[in-house]
C-alpha cells in the first residue's frame, strides 16, 4: 500500500495521471534503464560483432568495468548527496555534470581501447557514445532530450547491425519505452523522438566512418 501511495504521489507531482498505467510505465522505464541498456549494448557488440565469441565476451566484460561502473558509482554518490531532484534527474540543469562525466569517461575508455588494440567494433561503439553524449549535452543546455530514448535507440541500432530479429525486438521495445516516458510525464513525445533519432544517426554515422558498414 505504501508503494502504491508513493507512486500516486510521484505521478501527481509530475502532473501525470496516477493508476495502473503509471505503474506499468514506471516499470518499463526501470526495465530499460540507461545503465541496463549500456551493458546490453556492450554485450551485443562483444558477442555478435567480435570473433571468436570468447574473445568478444572478455572484451565486453572489460568494457563494462571500464565504461559502466565509474558513471554508475558517480551517479549513486551524487544522488545520495542530494545533487539531483530524483533518480530520473528530472531537472535539466542537473544533468550537465552527468553528461560531462560520461563524456570524459568514454573518451578515456576509447583511448584505453585503442592502446590495447581492441576490436574495431568495440572502439566504434564507444566512439558513437562520445558523439551521442556530446551532442545530447549541447542540446541539454537549452532543451531536455530523453536519455532513456537515446539509450534504447543506440542499443536497438547496434543490435540491428548484427541481428535483424534482435534489432526489431529492441525497436519495438523502444516504442514501449517512448510511451512510458511520455506517460510518466518525464518527457514530451518530441523529446523522445529526438533521442531515438539522434542515437540512431550517431551510431550509423560512426560505424560508417570506422568502415564497419
Amino acid at each position: 500500500m505504501s508503494s502504491q501511495n508513493d507512486l500516486t504521489a510521484e505521478a501527481l507531482r509530475r502532473g501525470a495521471v496516477p493508476g495502473p498505467g503509471y505503474a506499468v510505465a514506471r516499470g518499463i522505464s526501470q526495465l530499460f534503464h540507461p545503465v541496463i541498456l549500456g551493458v546490453l549494448s556492450i554485450f551485443i557488440v562483444g558477442l555478435l560483432g567480435v570473433e571468436p565469441r570468447r574473445t568478444g565476451l572478455l572484451w565486453a566484460l572489460f568494457c563494462t568495468a571500464l565504461q559502466i561502473v565509474p558513471p554508475t558509482i558517480f551517479f549513486s554518490i551524487r544522488l545520495r548527496q542530494g545533487a539531483y531532484s530524483d533518480d530520473d534527474v528530472s531537472v535539466r540543469s542537473q544533468r550537465n555534470e552527468l553528461y560531462l562525466f560520461g563524456i570524459v569517461n568514454l573518451a578515456i575508455g576509447l583511448v584505453v581501447l585503442r592502446l590495447l588494440q581492441a576490436p574495431l567494433p568495440m572502439q566504434a561503439m564507444i566512439a558513437s557514445g562520445i558523439v551521442l553524449s556530446l551532442i545530447a549535452w549541447l542540446i541539454n543546455l537549452y532543451w531536455k532530450i530523453s536519455v532513456h530514448a537515446s539509450s534504447i535507440g543506440s542499443t536497438a541500432t547496434l543490435a540491428a547491425l548484427y541481428s535483424e530479429p534482435l534489432g526489431l525486438a529492441l525497436w519495438l521495445s523502444a516504442l514501449a519505452l517512448g510511451w512510458a516516458r511520455v506517460r510518466t510525464r518525464n518527457h514530451t513525445p518530441l523529446q523522445v523522438v529526438a533521442g531515438l533519432a539522434l542515437a540512431a544517426t550517431c551510431v550509423v554515422a560512426t560505424f560508417v566512418l570506422f568502415g564497419l558498414m
